[in-house]
């Protein structure tokens, strides 16, 4: 498939984010358009430009399809990532309406607040990076829709790996917690009082060092870098969980905390 010009992802971009704006994401997918990895992450980041051009911020980056259940239940083979935004990052305990969400999923996952710019020594041990100054908690918000005849990985990122937003806890520095506790670490999610996922294990740990040092990667290939104080979304290991009623959902992160957050009708 021959790439697009800017002049076509620019109008793309148009429309993809007056979808976004209505909670319709994707109709240029629901009428037949299909798109490489490149040209996603182009439209994905054209999008980004008109939302900071009208006001937006932008405060890190999701690393997604990091392991084999989200690869299986999204069709995808590889990992892809995402912006967030200001406007979407919301406190722990918060009450957030079905209705803001087009088909709402969630996942539990962990997440970092960065202390500076990674370097390459920051991935040479195999515990926390350096570069981390803090580890929590999330509840990752997903608008769950592809309109194309089957997933792809061009759609997915095209809607900013499907990210619609996130619920930060508080979490640990990561020189609070015993690097021999690592190997018990453990992560689990409950949805309306029920346990639907669990994870425990020094992978969820190693995440996050192979999902950073991944993302920061391919941002110095865009010609960009990871700057102190930004959040990165790690990846989850449990998997993607739609949500279709109102229900509490809480993340129990043993080591790093917990967060919590209402849905209601």
């Amino acid at each position: 498939m021959t790439e697009r010009s800017e002049q076509q992802i620019a109008e793309w971009a148009e429309r993809q984010l007056a979808d976004y704006d209505v909670r319709n994401p994707g109709s240029l997918f629901a009428e037949g358009l299909t798109l490489s990895v490149q040209e996603g992450y182009a439209l994905q980041t054209a999008v980004t430009a008109l939302r900071i051009a009208r006001g937006e911020r932008v405060v890190g980056y999701k690393v997604g399809c990091t392991s084999p259940t989200i690869r299986r239940q999204l069709g995808i083979d590889h990992c892809v990532s995402g912006r967030l935004f200001a406007s979407e990052q919301h406190s722990d305990q918060v009450t957030l309406s079905r209705e803001q969400f087009a088909n709402p999923a969630i996942e539990g996952e962990l997440a970092i607040e960065l202390l500076r710019t990674p370097n390459a020594a920051d991935f040479e041990t195999g515990t926390i990076p350096p570069c981390v100054a803090r580890v929590f908690p999330v509840i990752e918000l997903h608008h769950r829709v592809f309109r194309g005849s089957e997933p792809s990985a061009g759609e997915l990122i095209a809607h900013n790996a499907i990210n619609g937003g996130f619920v930060a806890g508080p979490g640990m520095r990561p020189e609070h917690v015993e690097p021999t506790e690592f190997s018990e670490a453990a992560l689990r999610i409950f949805i309306g009082g029920v346990l639907v996922d669990a994870y425990s294990g020094p992978a969820l740990v190693e995440t996050i060092r192979t999902s950073l040092s991944w993302l920061d990667g391919v941002v110095h290939e865009r010609g960009d870098e990871l700057i102190p104080g930004q959040i990165i979304l790690t990846g989850s290991i449990p998997g993607l969980h739609s949500i279709t009623e109102p229900c509490d959902i809480h993340v129990d992160a043993s080591l790093f905390g917990s967060v919590q957050m209402t849905f209601s009708s």
